[in-house]
């Protein structure tokens, strides 16, 4: 079967040649989504070939006979996908889902859809493969959702595909042994954004223990943390280049700040190098869940600040240790990470292991035989 794997791209060739706003956009408009697609690239190859949302018809039709969509926090006031699905309908392929997600400021929120995303959600389950569900949610907040439209029986939760970039046998022990160690000599810390209103005082006090351990500080998203990371902030407005330096070190002059942000700031542009270079740290926290994820995935333990029902959704359902924003301490230190974010490793991979088998299912159930690197994955820790 030739599946068409409708997604950004899996990584950024020869990002040092090219501007922020390049690699940014290339990444879906957030560099975490390298892990997702490297993900379900692995798990669909050889069979896959990626291709952009806007692939004309005639190109889909000739390429593929059906679309796997890398779906994201689409489900949501913030989007009207009403251009996709006449787009979609014009391909007129069968289609799966995978990592759909619902957006709200919390789990006891409604999630309020435009009537362009209603159309695109329904004609996405329109066109399933077969009589099988063909959506794969990121978890029970947004299945129910999909239920709230009817469309509930066409939702498996299947969390994010990036919970199984390591196929190795030792994963879980490796996992085990650097939890046990408890001790945190270098910090990582997923970035999140000024506009995170809930984690400000939280990011400062990240990016102090960041700078007392020669630790890295790894932005992600929104595209001026980007370029804060690879030294491009004269291309951001004066004012947002101010507004990012008193999100993270407001205490700091604009030269000292500098200096601060070449000592720990970066980015990356593939999922592969970035889970490479988490291998040097003992542990990795922040509010962005795939910087946390890719930690965990190279054998570093780590967890999530939730700050809104996406992040929080996700480490539920995949078992990724989180806490949200509150219950922080205001004087958090490196001592209180392991403690706040206990990494239980026989339920972390007894979770890892039923997510991973109703993925497998709904590939299963569209047609889609995966690949052995998902299919054979070491079930027990």
């Amino acid at each position: 079967m030739r599946i068409g794997l409708l997604a950004p791209s899996r990584r950024y060739e020869d990002s040092f040649l090219h501007p922020s706003e390049a690699l940014f956009r290339a990444s879906g408009d957030n560099l975490g989504n390298f892990a997702f697609v490297e993900a379900l690239w692995r798990h669909l190859s050889p069979e896959a070939t990626i291709l952009p949302w806007r692939v004309t018809a005639e190109e889909a039709r000739e390429k593929c006979d059906l679309l796997v969509f890398a779906a994201a926090n689409q489900l949501g006031a913030h989007h009207d996908l009403g251009w996709f699905a006449t787009h979609l309908e014009k391909i007129g392929l069968p289609i799966v889902v995978v990592g759909l997600g619902a957006q709200a400021p919390n789990m006891a929120s409604l999630v309020q859809l435009t009537a362009g995303t209603e159309r695109w959600v329904r004609l996405l389950a329109a066109q399933a493969p077969t009589r099988r569900p063909n959506i794969g949610v990121r978890g029970e907040f947004t299945r129910r959702a999909l239920e709230k439209l009817g469309l509930g029986d066409c939702a498996a939760i299947t969390g994010c595909p990036s919970n199984f970039l390591n196929d190795q046998p030792d994963f879980y022990a490796v996992l085990k042994r650097r939890f046990d160690k408890r001790r945190i000599e270098r910090l990582a810390v997923a970035a999140g954004s000024r506009h995170f209103g809930a984690t400000r005082d939280i990011e400062r006090r990240l990016a102090r223990l960041v700078e007392a351990t020669g630790g890295a500080y790894v932005a992600q998203a929104d595209l001026d943390m980007v370029r804060l990371a690879r030294g491009e902030s004269e291309r951001s407005e004066p004012a947002e280049r101010q507004a990012i330096r008193e999100f993270i070190a407001p205490d700091r002059s604009a030269e000292d700040f500098e200096l601060w942000r070449q000592r720990h700031a970066t980015c990356f542009t593939d999922a592969t190098s970035w889970m490479e270079a988490m291998r040097g740290f003992d542990f990795a926290v922040g509010a962005r869940f795939h910087g946390v994820m890719l930690a965990v995935q190279a054998g570093v333990p780590g967890g999530v600040i939730a700050h809104d029902s996406r992040t929080l959704e996700l480490c539920q359902t995949t078992g990724v240790p989180v806490r949200l924003a509150s219950e922080i301490p205001a004087d958090l230190g490196l001592a209180d990470l392991h403690a706040l974010f206990d990494l239980d490793i026989a339920a972390f991979a007894a979770t890892r292991e039923r997510m991973r088998r109703v993925y497998v299912d709904l590939l299963r159930g569209a047609g889609i035989e995966p690949s052995p690197r998902l299919t054979t994955l070491q079930a027990r820790a």
